[in-house]
């Protein structure tokens, strides 16, 4: 054909001034030339389109965006099991947004809001934590105390600095710390889902093995100097970005052609061949008509009795996991300790270990994201490569980034309340922070400040003095019941205390 003899003609061309070119900087100049121009445009526009909504969403996040942390405090006699949890996702997914326009996107810089669930361990003093906007504290709290009526909830300062902010500004490497860190991401697709909380319970006596217990033990193991740092950031995601492949993949392992939304121009389209092919069949009887047509017309059997039980298993996951919000997630991991008490059989290999409960062979399971764990380097160069990714991997998770490192994971409201949920009462990790007792409303005779005295007797006693009164007894009362704990107490300048 003319084209293709056009195209040898000119690529021998190329090969011809490449071969008798007489330096790597002509041939440079040869290549760009003859078409080289064209990818390296689309790089550099991509780069700049790329650096430009950064630039702008980076000032709608500086100007517009006030952070806060909560500590949440988990109920001491805890029965509810993460169903509770995945009802709090639920209500945080009501933030999602409508798409933004263009002049949102490119100008204004607008995009989804999000939140970070945290759960650190500072010398071994565990405490939850929620990062968040501070327009949307009233909706966290709301949603937590509606679930879990006795936790309490507390707005504290940043940890990710360090207690005497020797974590501002560190670079490695470094003479005083040393850092593990990675992001998790997943090992086949976002359709397929995680092993979920309800696996965990006892097919026989519906018994609930916590899967929170071996993480929060190896969190309590860790000493003075040591800490571990755990974080999910969640962005709502629309549902017609993630839910609609995940449908198609189960009708590919059903055997089944999948349901496309088409746009307005394939429907015309469509309704234009229909019409014609319509136009045809009138006036040929036997037009477009083929025994493969006619199979078509029929129902497919089912390939439901032919599936393999690993299939089987995979469908069902898919289709439960679509069947429920999604989170856009970026997970890191980080165990930061000073050089002299880090240790990693006691600090990372634990929690890595506690972390593949929730693998599943049949259906998804977590991996250390390549490009941000710092292990694994070899060859060349070694320990600036080193010192960048751990240096990077502090930043990413002080700063809660959603850009830098991985491109995160989509985990339903499922998934992450299977990740992240108060630990039921039979686990006994001693220095989780609990409530130490339930709360509860106050006296409907509590006198309240400004308020007129009713005509009764006049009280002998103020106000103050009266609710002084039973605040100390109530307090009392808390601590006479409450439990104390197994080993040392909590370190007392930590910031959550």
């Amino acid at each position: 054909m003319p084209i293709f003899d056009s195209i040898s003609n000119f690529l021998l061309e190329v090969m011809y001034q490449l071969q008798v070119s007489p330096n790597p900087f002509y041939s440079a100049v040869i290549l760009f030339i003859n078409g080289l121009w064209v990818p390296m445009l689309i790089i550099t526009l991509a780069a700049l389109k790329t650096m430009w909504i950064d630039w702008r969403q980076t000032l709608f996040h500086i100007n517009r965006r006030h952070f806060i942390i909560l500590a949440i405090d988990v109920p001491r006699d805890n029965e509810q099991s993460p169903k509770a949890v995945e009802n709090i996702f639920s209500n945080l997914y009501g933030i999602i947004l409508s798409r933004n326009n263009l002049y949102q996107q490119w100008w204004e810089g607008r995009h989804q809001d999000y939140f970070s669930m945290e759960l650190v361990s500072i010398e071994g003093y565990v405490q939850f934590l929620v990062y968040t906007m501070e327009e949307y504290r009233d909706i966290v709290e709301s949603a937590f105390y509606s679930q879990y009526p006795d936790a309490e909830i507390t707005q504290v300062e940043d940890y990710v600095y360090g207690q005497n902010r020797e974590f501002k500004n560190m670079k490695w490497p470094n003479k005083t710390h040393d850092i593990f860190g990675t992001e998790y991401v997943l090992a086949k697709p976002n359709a397929y889902s995680l092993r979920l909380w309800r696996d965990f319970e006892h097919a026989l006596s519906q018994e609930f093995k916590d899967p929170m217990a071996s993480l929060l033990e190896n969190m309590n193991k860790i000493g003075p100097g040591e800490q571990i740092w755990l974080q999910w950031v969640i962005t709502p995601a629309y549902d017609a970005d993630w839910q609609g492949p995940s449908q198609k993949l189960a009708m590919k392992i059903a055997g089944k052609k999948a349901k496309v939304s088409e746009s307005f121009l394939d429907q015309l389209i469509g309704s234009l061949v229909s019409f014609l092919d319509g136009i045809g069949t009138a006036i040929f009887p036997f037009y477009n008509y083929t025994e493969e047509n006619a199979k078509v017309k029929d129902d497919m059997p089912s390939m439901m009795l032919h599936l393999t039980p690993t299939e089987s298993a995979q469908l069902e996951g898919i289709q439960m996991k679509a069947d429920k919000p999604g989170f856009w997630t970026k997970m890191r991991f980080v165990y930061i300790a000073e050089k002299n008490a880090a240790s990693k059989p006691r600090g990372v290999n634990p929690i890595i270990g506690s972390l593949r409960q929730y693998d599943s062979a049949n259906q998804n399971s977590f991996k250390m994201h390549k490009w941000t764990k710092t292990s694994g380097i070899y060859y060349w160069m070694v320990k600036q490569r080193m010192g960048r990714r751990k240096t990077n991997i502090l930043k990413a998770f002080q700063n809660r980034s959603r850009s830098m490192g991985s491109n995160g994971m989509i985990l339903n409201t499922e998934e992450l309340a299977t990740l992240y949920h108060f630990p039921t009462e039979v686990v006994k990790a001693p220095l989780v922070s609990r409530t130490q007792s339930k709360r509860a409303a106050a006296p409907i005779s509590l006198p309240v400040g400004g308020a007129p005295r009713t005509l009764r007797e006049p009280v002998k006693e103020e106000p103050q003095e009266i609710e002084k009164e039973i605040i100390d007894k109530a307090t009392k009362d808390a601590t006479k019941d409450a439990p104390s704990a197994r080993s040392n107490q909590a370190p007392g300048n930590l910031p959550f205390i």
